[in-house]
């Protein structure tokens, strides 16, 4: 056990991070190049992201309504 230990603890546990800014930037950029997909949908509901903020940062308002499909 010892060794596993030693030879793990030197690895990130995560590579790359999530938050929440990059999500929305993310869905925000899905949107606008049409590519919204089942994990786009997937990412809205982990992070619970609302439709204001989704128009906060710059998705309009009809890019968002075509997410009630979803």
């Amino acid at each position: 056990m010892g060794k596993c230990k030693r030879r793990n603890g030197s690895k990130p546990v995560l590579d790359h991070t999530l938050t929440r800014e990059k999500v929305i930037a993310e869905v925000v950029y899905r949107l606008k190049h049409s590519s919204v997909d089942d994990e786009v949908r997937k990412m809205l509901l982990l992070f619970g992201i609302s439709k204001e903020e989704l128009t906060e940062a710059g998705a309009t308002y009809e890019e968002v309504i075509s997410l009630k499909k979803i």
